[in-house]
Formats: C-alpha cells, structure tokens, sequence
C-alpha cells in the first residue's frame, strides 16, 4: 500500500532541484510545488512510479500577476497535488493530454476561461467560448495587477529601484556642491553597500515580490 512518506521520497528523488517544496498537511494528502519546466517531467515519474496513478482535475487560480496551476492526481487513495506558478507574461502552459487524455477537457476549458495558451495540446480549438470570443475578454481572468493601489505605484518602485523615492535633481547637487557640500546626502542610493544592504532587506522580506517588482527591468510588471 502507498503511503504520503513514499510519495514525498519519490518527488524528492525524482524531482530533485525541480521540486521546489512538499508536504502533507494532513493524513492522505500531500502538496508539492515544482517549477513549472517540471510538470511534464513530474507527471512522468508518477506514471512510471504507480500503476493506481488517477488524474482528478485542474484548478487555476489567477493572482493578479501569476497563474497558479493545481494538477490533482490520486494514488491509491491519497489525494496529491502538484502546484506551479508562472507570471501571467509568460500566459503558457505546457499539456499533460500525451500523457493524462483524460486532462483534454480541462486544459481546454481553462485555456477559454483564462485565455491561457496550451503548448502541445492536439485540438486547441474552443471549448466554451465561440470561437470569435476576444482573446482580452475571457471570463475568469483578472486584470494584471498587484496589491499596491495606483497611488502608491510609482512611490514604490523608486524606492525599490533607487532606495530613495525623491532622488536629488541636478540643480539641488549644483547647489549643494556650491555650497562646499557633498553632491547628494548620505542616503542609501548614494552608497554602493548601503544600497546592496537595502535591496537585501526588501528581498528577504518579500516586499519586492508581493508589489510585483521586476529586478531585472528594475520596475513594477503594472502600472
């Protein structure tokens, strides 16, 4: 018989640094959060591991900015769910229909509820929607934004960015420098190490990830 602990080994083994966490929050069932490259291959091991390996559904929740997926499998009695979650830039998802035929409909119908875009599915035609539904229309999904308001937007970034939300213009430094001082005060932007320190703090305390900064384009993923 197969227990929660098998599963977990499993996944850890299998997965390795594609499995991102897992757990069982309660007797005959366990979570697991993959990277999203990884779901193909997750789903092959689980084939490959149980023969009592059935496909349940999948769920979507839409965050704003991410797409969280949840395939949901049973074995043997134990409820498994494998969790993803991709920013909504990206608006993919890669099917499991080659391996789970029984995942079609559901792909296809979360494809029109949330205007996802299916890779590798073999029919992606609608299955709800006509099929001259506006792509910027689909019932389900939410308009790409975060927790911050409008009016703390802009705010918010420069002080992620620049570690300072009103940075010195040119003609304060002229002055400044004018006056025998320093350019800029001694503010954390100012300051390579301050400013690495700063952007530390704001990392571990996932503030840049719940406003949805994007390090890279040092900026907000909305406006």
């Amino acid at each position: 018989m197969v227990s929660e602990k098998d599963i977990i080994k499993d996944l850890k083994q299998g997965l390795a640094d594609d499995l991102i966490e897992v757990g069982m929050p309660r007797r005959r069932r366990v979570f697991a959060r993959i990277k999203p490259s990884a779901l193909k291959r997750a789903v092959e091991l689980l084939k490959a591991r149980y023969n009592q390996l059935r496909f349940i559904t999948l769920s979507v929740v839409d965050h704003g900015l991410d797409f969280e997926y949840l395939h949901h499998f049973n074995i043997d009695g134990i409820v498994l769910t494998v969790r993803s979650v991709t920013p909504k830039e990206e608006n993919i998802l890669e099917s499991i229909v080659e391996l789970i035929p029984a995942a079609s409909f559901i792909e296809r119908e979360v494809a029109d509820l949330f205007g996802i875009k299916l890779i590798n599915h073999p029919e992606l035609k609608h299955l709800i929607l006509t099929e001259d539904w506006p792509d910027d229309q689909r019932p389900l999904r939410k308009p790409m934004e975060g927790e911050l308001p409008p009016q703390a937007r802009l705010v918010a970034e420069a002080l992620i960015s620049k570690s300072c939300v009103a940075p010195i213009s040119a003609f304060i430094q002229r002055r400044r420098e004018a006056a025998g001082l320093p350019r800029s005060p001694p503010m954390a932007f100012t300051d390579e190490k301050a400013a690495q320190e700063f952007h530390g703090i704001i990392k571990d305390t996932s503030f840049a990830e719940k406003a949805g900064f994007d390090w890279e384009k040092k900026r907000l993923r909305y406006k």
